[in-house]
């Protein structure tokens, strides 16, 4: 036998004594009396302070998404993990941003079992949002803006909101050149419509983080198969400034202040193109409120884990649907009644939170029915119609403040 030889079999034989000594010393990991099941039982009975800070929803509402995803057959009880603990897996992971290792100890699994429920439940999510994430009737005027004097009849036939959001991302190195944003992070970019309501009503996910959103709006609206929920003719979406104003679409006056912070230390509009801006964009503002909520209760949105980039795109629509969900369910939701005032972006000492005038140009009764016996004469147009509205109440405002103004002696 050769020097050589003998060496090889003097390390195999250690390394087979050394395998078999860490067998004969191994120990049961999980060993917690808490299981995963009493855990979930456990905060299910309990406070339900505890149910909103751990799952991110109130009690009823977890019960009630685990019975739908029951019904549809969507997920059901394992040997060993019931659904509700599975939910719990997901959520956790979600929206408390937990890795893989913190929930084998929480929920007394291995990782592939944690690993295995999370992907169970992901699934389901993306079959759920498609009955969840979906447009209202188009049919009548939004009941938020029907009884509000400062959006009502201008805004009369819009429908919702469109904008983009950036969620943080792990790319490949040699794929991250175009999804590199400003601050020299990975990022997809995220476009989603939203009813007044805050319900997200359409949702197209995987963009680059340097992708334009009026270039991902036009490419989305162009693919058929995107079923993008385009509007009625004559009513449209309400959109910011880095859109193209088109038919279907009302954007601001563009090269005029137009952003909720501009008017902070600004005072009120000016001229007639910054009241129809201020208003527009207290009217949008509905879809930043909503990116809001979703990123105050999911944070997993803004330190995304290591998952390959499918999966990163179906963890955002998921949790558009638990989003969804939460609101349907839970009208007094803490988070949402957080985020429901539409000028939650400006700051507390402005005091115009009664319309888009100061209290020198607010035009009685009827004064208004002349307006809009004035505005029903415009064009059918949605885009012009809007704007001239507006335009026309400004002009309006002025001509009474002439016509009351007492002569001089």
């Amino acid at each position: 036998m050769t020097p050589r030889r003998r060496r090889l079999i003097a390390i195999l034989a250690l390394l087979l004594l050394k395998k078999r000594g860490m067998y004969i010393s191994k120990e049961p990991c999980r060993t917690s009396i808490l299981s995963g099941h009493v855990f979930v039982q456990g905060i299910l009975e309990g406070n339900r302070t505890v149910c909103l800070e751990l799952f991110r929803m109130e009690k009823h509402v977890f019960l009630r998404l685990c019975a739908v995803l029951r019904e549809k057959s969507l997920l059901e009880d394992s040997r060993f993990v019931s659904v509700e603990e599975q939910v719990a897996i997901f959520l956790m992971t979600i929206g408390k941003n937990h890795r893989n290792r913190i929930l084998q100890d929480r929920f007394q699994h291995s990782g592939e079992t944690i690993h295995r429920h999370f992907h169970a439940v992901l699934v389901a999510m993306i079959h759920l949002s498609m009955d969840i994430i979906k447009p209202p009737s188009y049919d009548q005027t939004p009941k938020e803006i029907l009884p509000n004097s400062r959006f009502y009849p201008y805004f009369k036939d819009c429908v919702g909101a469109i904008d983009g959001t950036l969620v943080n991302a792990v790319i490949p190195v040699e794929n991250q050149v175009p999804y590199r944003g400003r601050n020299g992070e990975c990022q997809q970019n995220v476009l989603a419509a939203c009813s007044f309501d805050m319900l997200f009503t359409f949702v197209i996910v995987g963009w680059e983080g340097t992708a334009h959103d009026s270039c991902i709006l036009l490419d989305t609206i162009s693919k058929p198969h995107l079923n993008f929920p385009h509007a009625p003719p004559g009513k449209y979406y309400i959109v910011d400034a880095e859109f193209t104003n088109m038919r279907g679409f009302l954007a601001p006056y563009h090269n005029v202040r137009y952003w909720l912070s501009d008017f902070r230390g600004g005072g009120h509009p000016r001229d007639r193109k910054e009241h129809f801006n201020y208003v527009h964009s207290a009217l949008r503002n509905v879809i930043e409120r909503s990116f809001g909520v979703l990123r105050a209760r999911f944070p997993i949105l803004k330190r995304m884990p290591p998952y390959p980039f499918p999966v990163q795109r179906s963890i955002v629509v998921a949790a558009m649907t638990v989003h969804n969900f939460i609101r349907k369910e839970a009208i007094a939701d803490s988070l949402f009644k957080q985020y429901e005032n539409e000028d939650i972006f400006l700051k507390a000492n402005n005091d115009d939170d009664s319309g888009i005038f100061d209290t020198d140009t607010i035009v009685d009764t009827a004064e208004q029915m002349e307006m809009l016996e004035l505005s029903e004469t415009l064009s059918k147009n949605c885009v012009d119609n809007v704007h001239l509205q507006i335009i026309e109440r400004h002009i309006l405002h002025e001509m009474v403040k002439i016509m009351k103004k007492k002569p001089e002696t």
